[in-house]
């Protein structure tokens, strides 16, 4: 173990490829386009969606935005209702979550926790960007990491929301709040626990961002992580994943590409 530990600390040069996203606009079009394109699946609670809702299934005229299909997942939404009144947009669109939070990938950077000594991140009316957006904008290895596909999973926009910055681990009560959406969050705690069958995945992103963006987490996590990695093997789709991402970036996960190999 300790050998495998010493492994994914070990942080890996990392050279762009020339078609790695310029943006994280770019990113989401290129995860759509050439990554989930005939993968409609969210990755937290298995429902279906399609990228552009041409029936208008809500009926809000909009045809090219994101729908969720509950039915077959049984997702129910924990607030359908905003605190304004109105329904809650995040509930049935699909967002591009961060596995490994922009916060554990770029909190500790002087631009993000010190904005205010950066004039670029000065706004005309004198009010300054968020953190986050110093850091993406002034510092190129956040930026990298942030755009990093292996990184990005289609969830719901609700489940996005409400795990914010987060970190895993494992709940005890399993009490659930999305409907039969196996996916958990203690609010006191500010930790998440996810369904079983994508915990690997988690794992195994985690150790690359950890290896080729230098992600730091605390042991007892990466413990965790261990754990989870052969709790849950790669399937097909985590490899075809990981394969058409190393086409897009020029880098693939070695952490699933090793397992892929030997299936």
């Amino acid at each position: 173990m300790f050998r495998v530990v010493l492994l994914i600390l070990s942080a890996v040069a990392f050279t762009a490829h020339a078609d790695y996203p310029t943006s994280f606009s770019n990113a989401k079009s290129k995860a759509e386009k050439k990554v989930y394109f005939d993968r409609g699946t969210t990755f937290y609670c298995g429902c279906d969606y399609v990228f552009d809702d041409i029936e208008d299934r809500d009926g809000d005229g909009n045809k090219h935005e994101t729908m969720i299909y509950p039915e077959a997942c049984g997702y129910e939404a924990r607030n359908p209702i905003t605190k304004s009144g109105k329904v809650n947009a995040r509930i049935s669109r699909i967002e591009w979550e961060h596995v490994v939070t922009a916060f554990v990938i770029g909190g500790h950077l002087d631009e993000w926790k010190n904005k205010e000594n950066y004039p670029q991140c000065q706004k005309s009316d004198g009010k300054y960007i968020s953190g986050r957006d110093c850091a993406y904008k002034l510092n190129p290895a956040f930026k990298k990491a942030h755009d990093d596909m292996h990184n990005l999973v289609p969830a719901v926009g609700e489940l996005n929301g409400d795990r914010s910055n987060y970190a895993f681990a494992v709940i005890q009560g399993e009490q659930r709040n999305y409907g039969q959406c196996d996916f958990e969050i203690d609010f006191d705690k500010d930790v998440a626990e996810p369904p079983d069958g994508v915990k690997g995945n988690i794992a195994r992103i985690y150790f690359y961002m950890i290896q080729t963006h230098g992600a730091q987490i605390p042991s007892e996590e990466l413990t965790m992580y261990l754990y989870w990695d052969k709790l849950d093997p790669v399937d097909d789709w985590e490899c075809l994943r990981n394969k058409r991402i190393h086409e897009e970036q020029g880098q693939g996960n070695h952490f699933v590409s090793q397992q892929c190999d030997i299936r």
